[in-house]
């Protein structure tokens, strides 16, 4: 067996089974041993998910197997913990007399956050029905799965001509910031899922230069911006300065290099935590929510064609060959005034899907298009591809760009 803990209150050791065998040492050795087989019996019963099941235990010996909770989480923060604590009391009632991050694991074979150490927690009379919520979510992690694709538009004729846009996917947590390639899954919380789009715009290799500049700041900014995101008002200020510093930033390399004057760029950015999805943007790049059949834009274009159908004043066909449909009011960068991101948030739900695209898959897919394509049956990888396709058939001349992402509480 594999030794995992050799200390004066407790041996523990893990066989090639997985199974966790605890043997209890030292001061009420006996006392602790029969307190958390009780407590283990107890959360059993009452049918807790995220806590070690009493397989044997022996009384000569004061020793207990159980399941396998996983390995330390060393990640978990301790409002997390407070939650997960809070819901083992309030739901199974179960007071744990240590109730930190310490005694927080993650179970990749669960799926969740579990909870150990019971031998001095106090059992509770069992809560009744009023009053518990039974879909709290304090356990859950997300997962997520994404494809990403970037494909240079027509426009771009000669090989050295660049594609102006730019994608990032990132996991950030106050440890490390991890940036992945176009396509994977993972579990992330306590980490936090960040994606963005950008459609860059210049001269020369001015837009390519744009719009990797935002994905940089956006991977540089990371980890700070982490903490901030776990207050609404706070998180969405937060994203909003993000928005503008960038802005700066841009127009200040801007000034002195006639290269790159005038370069700028559109930005639309995801941000998911463990309980909500906030967004930020600028520009003509957008982002949809897929719930069921349900499909919203979330986003709003930046250019005065667009608002003009919305409000029903021209048709989509009008909207599409509007002449000034590629004007922005609005961009990071391009120009000197200061811009006004939108920014805001939505509850994450059991099982959504996220559309980041660049204004080239709108060149060449009509709405009613868009939004059965994205609830039609199948994997985002197959959507994605298949939606990058059409757009580049009927149109193709514009950079064209689709990040399609699906997360799930687990």
């Amino acid at each position: 067996m594999k030794e995992l803990k050799d200390g004066i209150r407790s041996l523990v050791r893990i066989d090639f089974e997985g199974r966790v065998h605890k043997q209890f040492r030292g001061t009420d050795a006996d006392k602790r041993f029969a307190n958390e087989v009780a407590v283990l019996t107890v959360l059993e019963e009452r049918g807790a998910p995220n806590v070690p099941i009493l397989l044997d235990s022996d009384e000569e010996t004061l020793s207990i197997v159980t399941t396998n909770c996983g390995a330390p989480a060393p990640l978990v923060t301790a409002e997390k913990a407070t939650a997960l604590f809070k819901e083992l009391e309030e739901k199974y009632g179960v007071r744990h007399d240590d109730p930190e991050p310490r005694n927080v694991t993650y179970s990749q074979k669960l799926g969740r956050f579990c909870l150990i150490d019971f031998e001095l927690s106090e059992v509770l009379p069992e809560p009744g029905g009023d009053g518990q919520d039974e879909s709290s979510n304090a356990s859950f992690v997300l997962r997520a799965g994404w494809f990403a694709s970037s494909i240079r538009g027509e426009k771009h004729v000669r090989l050295d001509q660049a594609n102006d846009d730019s994608f990032l996917i990132l996991t950030v947590n106050p440890e490390r910031t991890e940036r992945f390639q176009d396509e994977g899954e993972i579990l992330f919380d306590p980490s936090h899922l960040v994606l963005a789009v950008s459609d860059g715009m210049g001269g020369k290799k001015a837009g390519e230069f744009a719009s990797r500049l935002l994905m940089a700041r956006i991977r540089q900014e990371a980890s700070r911006l982490y903490r901030k995101l776990a207050d609404e008002d706070e998180a969405e200020a937060a994203l909003d300065r993000l928005l503008r510093d960038s802005h700066h930033d841009l127009i200040g390399l801007a000034e002195d290099q006639d290269q790159i004057r005038g370069m700028g760029a559109t930005l639309t950015m995801a941000w998911v935590t463990h309980e909500k999805i906030f967004w930020a943007h600028v520009g003509d790049s957008r982002l949809y929510i897929v719930r069921g059949d349900e499909v919203e834009q979330l986003t709003r274009d930046d250019c005065h064609a667009w608002h003009r159908f919305q409000r029903g004043e021209i048709t989509e066909y009008a909207y599409r060959n509007h002449p000034r449909k590629a004007i922005l009011s609005d961009v990071l960068g391009g120009s000197p005034h200061e811009p006004f991101p939108q920014v805001g948030w939505v509850p994450v739900a059991e099982n959504q899907r996220l559309m980041l695209c660049s204004d080239g898959i709108m060149d060449g897919l009509w709405e009613k298009d868009i939004r059965a394509m994205l609830t039609e049956e199948g994997g985002i990888h197959e959507t994605a591809e298949a939606m990058s396709a059409r757009a580049r058939k009927n149109d193709g001349s514009d950079d064209t760009t689709i990040l399609l992402a699906e997360i799930a509480k687990v």
